[in-house]
């Protein structure tokens, strides 16, 4: 039912890699630095956390994300060179 129902839309397919539990970027490198960043920090509001959030990112400069995207790369060969056996960080 999805495939024709997005066929009806005259949607475009974005081919994607397969999701992978352990890969997730987000939790690898950037959450992972946002909770470092938090700890301690007590919010009374969800605009407390969204203004921390902000602050966190203003504060990260073109360096961070890069680095953080050459560790996602180097972690994904591991991955995929242990084809599919559990990998320990």
């Amino acid at each position: 039912m999805t495939s024709w129902t997005l066929s009806t839309l005259e949607l475009d397919l974005m081919q994607h890699p397969p999701y992978i539990l352990d890969m997730t970027s987000s939790d690898y490198y950037l959450f992972s630095h946002l909770q470092l960043h938090l700890d301690g920090t007590i919010s009374h509001s969800n605009n407390d956390v969204i203004n921390e959030v902000d602050c966190f990112l203003d504060l990260r400069m073109p360096q961070f994300i890069e680095e953080g995207i050459k560790k996602l790369l180097k972690r994904r060969k591991t991955v995929g060179d242990l084809i599919g056996d559990y990998y320990y960080h």
